[in-house]
């Protein structure tokens, strides 16, 4: 039987097929952060237990849009924008666990499929998305 190399599937011979390198990664962006604060009944119906919304603040929530450049250690996929670049769309809230205060993602869309691929190995719960964000020109 063949040997069969890659970080995540597909694995080929080369391994030159892998959705996504292996780590680390590097990123680069332009994000847009909204912040507001709502309800916390509706923050504490986002979060599995055992995590409560955090004691300071439980009713704030943020919405950030990200256009992401990202590439591994070698950077070999930066010669083709489609293997590195990327738009998500996520939402996170104030959470605690055991006392202390954390962000926990609840929602997350993506662009690409390589990107939903990298968020699930990290615990992210992307799906694909439709995501635009406006670039600021000076002209």
């Amino acid at each position: 039987m063949a040997t069969v190399r890659g970080f995540l599937h597909p694995k080929t011979a080369t391994g030159r097929s892998s959705l996504i390198p292996s780590p680390p990664w590097h990123y680069s962006g332009d994000l847009l952060t909204v912040e507001y604060r709502t309800d916390p009944a509706r923050v504490a119906e986002l979060l599995p237990e055992p995590l409560s919304p955090a004691a300071d603040d439980p009713g704030a929530v943020a919405i950030i849009w990200a256009d992401w450049q990202s590439c591994s250690e070698s950077g070999e996929e930066l010669l083709d924008p489609v293997r590195a670049q990327y738009k998500e769309c996520f939402v996170v809230v104030r959470c605690s666990f055991e006392g202390r205060t954390y962000s926990r993602c609840v929602y997350i869309w993506v662009d690409k499929d390589f990107a939903i691929a990298r968020g699930l190995h990290q615990g992210y719960p992307k799906k694909l998305g439709s995501i635009h964000q406006t670039r600021p020109h000076p002209y």
